[in-house]
């Protein structure tokens, strides 16, 4: 039993798992919650358009991102411009109700007009959307910016689609962060969350595990070893300014969020045992919830908050069990297989993401309702770690050895769109994903 402990939480702790144009009016295209279909969507505009002879067509750059935001959001199915009756590129801002007609008789449901234009260093991205069926425009905005931020400004035009078409907030401006571990250190990088301008956000040449951004997005919460002892570290990611919250004699691990942002839910082992406890984001008000000399890691919150799912070892092995956040009403939700780990909870509330060895072959992420019923397996190639939820609940981030090494890929919440991000020749895993 000893022993298994001690691989748990080595295994644990080493993957981390534990501008003058009108605003925006209401749109009256709505979609619901159970309704599979996709609104289908025409991009038109974005002429070409080139800083210098022979240069990139920036246009073409901005109007591909653009289409593959809305197409990855789950919600849009992009029509092809081969589809189109005309000339997608030809249209030009001011002439674009023209378009309208032809586009309704296809049946389509919504357009997105855009242009790129210059104004002294600016660089100008316009973009409108309307309602094809009744012909009327339902807003637009201007993003400005250097060429370097082109791809930011197109991923906030597409989440400003997203909410005035579905009310929802868009993720195509998400950040994922994630740990990557080189000969010398295991580091904390923030990339978009298609993959692209990924940054470093440690730096110091030590073990940082963990990452986990708070509801608001301003900090990151992590683990790291730049003193020694695995002390855990929030990290003001809008002013630069790190401080160290918990530094415990033995771990300060797996951190997690309340929903509201006023709490953290944390593995601490200075009592003996590795237990679940709760403490105000800066330190204050610790408060133990699960006891024993087992393992007890990787928390999660309900999205009431009311809740926290989590990893221990209690029954012999581990397994996934909740608890209330007043350390009543503990039960397991985890029956089959041997090792079952890494609990996520959806932003919406109906699912829990786990890993599990169920199937043989290495780990593999699976689905399930908070009652423990409804299993689904997500994953099929290579071994899977580390699921975590986009912010609207439609995707998820993991860590996969699908490509011989540790990379970060997403999928859709249905398990389809799999795809791989990290390409540096690292071992990254433990990703998050932000508000």
């Amino acid at each position: 039993m000893k022993a298994l402990r001690r691989s748990f939480l080595v295994f644990l702790v080493l993957v981390g798992g534990l501008p003058p144009v009108s605003g925006w009016t209401q749109v009256d295209i709505t979609v619901t919650r159970t309704v599979i279909q996709r609104i289908p969507v025409a991009v038109v505009g974005l002429a070409p358009f080139h800083l210098e002879s022979g240069g990139a067509d920036l246009a073409a750059q901005a109007s591909s991102i653009l289409m593959d935001d809305l197409e990855f959001s789950m919600i849009f199915e992009v029509l092809p411009p081969s589809f189109l009756p005309f000339e997608a590129r030809e249209v030009q801002l001011g002439t674009e109700e023209e378009v309208l007609p032809p586009l309704n008789k296809l049946k389509v449901q919504a357009m997105v007009a855009a242009e790129l234009t210059m104004r002294g260093n600016d660089l100008i991205l316009e973009g409108r959307v309307y309602n094809v069926a009744r012909g009327t425009f339902l807003g637009g905005k201007r993003y400005f910016g250097d060429v370097k931020a082109l791809r930011t400004m197109v991923h906030r035009l597409a989440d400003e689609v997203v909410l005035r078409l579905t009310g929802e907030r868009g993720i195509a401006a998400t950040r994922i962060a994630y740990a990557s571990k080189t000969k010398r250190a295991t580091e904390l990088y923030l990339m978009d969350y298609d993959g692209r301008n990924s940054v470093l956000v440690t730096g110091n040449r030590s073990i940082n595990l963990s990452p986990r951004f708070s509801p608001d997005g301003r900090l990151l919460a992590y683990t790291s070893y730049r003193d020694g002892n695995p002390d855990l570290y929030l990290l003001n990611l809008e002013t630069g300014r790190r401080d160290k919250v918990s530094a415990l004699p033995g771990l300060n691990i797996s951190p997690a969020w309340s929903p509201d942002g006023r709490w953290l839910a944390l593995s601490l082992s200075k009592d003996g045992g590795t237990n679940l406890y709760l403490m105000r984001r800066m330190g204050k008000g610790l408060r133990r919830l699960t006891n024993g000399i087992g393992i007890s890691v990787s928390a999660s919150f309900s999205a009431n908050g009311r809740q926290i799912a989590f990893t221990s070892d209690r029954g012999g092995s581990p397994q996934i069990y909740v608890i209330d956040i007043e350390g009543t009403n503990l039960h397991r939700l985890s029956f089959k297989g041997g090792y079952n780990a890494s609990p996520k909870w959806s932003p919406r509330g109906d699912k829990i993401a786990f890993i599990s060895d169920r199937g043989g072959g290495g780990f593999q992420i699976y689905l399930m309702s908070p009652d423990g019923s409804g299993v689904q397996q997500m994953t099929t190639l290579g071994s899977n770690e580390d699921p975590a939820w986009s912010p609207d609940g439609r995707h998820l981030v993991f860590m996969s050895t699908r490509g011989g090494k540790k990379d970060i890929y997403l999928m859709h919440a249905d398990g389809s769109g799999q795809r791989r991000l990290t390409r540096n020749g690292f071992i990254n895993f433990a990703p998050d994903w932000s508000p």
